[in-house]
């Protein structure tokens, strides 16, 4: 039985390693330590050190590319796409977007840069948090109007593979050409971690083949499964983000996975939402980990350690809902290891 929670909060090991003992009092057993372009820069020693911290711990390191290129998800900003601008994703508009091409040869370059230095730190698993073409979320009007990508290298690609010019119109051959375009970033990068020794988990937005997951272009969970060097593969419903009702929209995400993980041998993993969670509501994310336990998933993880309580997406009473999270957390492998 797995269960875990992000991490971002120190640099600090001293601090890290007080942290640390937190999450295994609070039932953590891995750990999944976001490493950005700004801890590349600048944080490599104290990544090693916190990573090493970790595993004296006895917990497993799962690493995040927080943000990395404006691919993956996260609250880190890109300084990659400011220094090659020429990698920038291109939207149907002819307008440069804050993210990188997954298409583009200097930012696979510059990924697997990342996964060599991750493994140098004794990393288990990484962790791809939400790989997608670059949309705003949050301007919902404009999902499917506007699209990436369009550089030059996306219409080349679209132009050897459809034998026509790449439209403006976001058409079901443009939305199969994104969709190709993430798997084979994905099998590209899952190859060289996999080549280094480390697993691969993979983890999408939780409405297949709904808005979301067309406009980021990772509609259909059950191609990204079958990547042979994908070893975990899991999805992050968050009811309140998603305005759902929490049973069924847990329940069935749940569900969906482990069938394809059933179906593929592949290890299932849930996240619970543990940002944002307004008053009145911190016991529905103790809710949500038991949802997920009684769907048969054995790999349950938080975002994220202390419920976000220093960031500006924490919630309302963030150590009510850690408190949570932690007895639950316990409940769950408590359960686990009687059965």
């Amino acid at each position: 039985m797995k269960t875990g929670v992000s991490y971002f909060h120190t640099r600090d090991p001293e601090h890290a390693g007080r942290d640390l003992d937190d999450m295994l009092d609070h039932g953590c057993n891995f750990v999944v330590h976001c490493f950005s372009e700004l801890d590349m820069a600048f944080y490599n020693q104290a990544m090693e050190k916190i990573i090493r911290m970790t595993k004296d711990r006895d917990m497993e390191v799962y690493i995040d590319p927080w943000g990395l290129g404006g691919i993956f998800s996260g609250e880190a900003f890109s300084r990659f796409i400011s220094m090659h601008l020429d990698t920038r994703q291109i939207d149907s508009e002819e307008v440069s977007m804050p993210a990188a091409c997954p298409n583009h040869p200097k930012f696979r370059e510059f990924q697997k840069k990342w996964i060599n230095l991750v493994s140098d730190m004794g990393a288990d698993v990484c962790f791809w948090d939400e790989p997608h073409f670059y949309t705003n979320f949050r301007d919902r009007n404009s999902w499917g109007k506007k699209w990436s990508c369009r550089c030059n290298i996306c219409k080349r690609l679209y132009q050897e593979k459809f034998k026509s010019e790449m439209p403006i119109e976001l058409t079901e051959e443009v939305q199969l050409f994104r969709q190709q375009s993430v798997l084979d970033f994905l099998e590209d990068i899952c190859k060289e971690s996999k080549r280094l020794k480390m697993r691969n988990c993979v983890c999408v937005l939780p409405d297949e083949g709904g808005k979301l997951s067309l406009a980021a272009g990772t509609n259909k969970w059950d191609d990204i499964v079958r990547i042979p060097t994908v070893d975990i593969f899991g999805t992050d419903p968050y009811w309140i983000l998603f305005k759902r009702e929490i049973d069924d929209y847990v329940r069935s995400a749940c569900r969906r996975v482990i069938d394809l993980c059933d179906q593929h041998k592949k290890e299932a993993q849930a996240w619970a939402l543990a940002f944002l969670i307004p008053d009145g509501r911190e016991e529905e994310v103790g809710q949500a980990i038991d949802i997920i336990y009684e769907t048969g998933i054995k790999n349950i993880a938080a975002w994220g350690y202390k419920a976000c309580h220093f960031i500006d997406i924490t919630c309302h009473n963030p150590e009510k809902v850690w408190d949570i999270i932690g007895k639950a957390f316990n409940k769950v492998r408590d359960l686990d290891q009687r059965n």
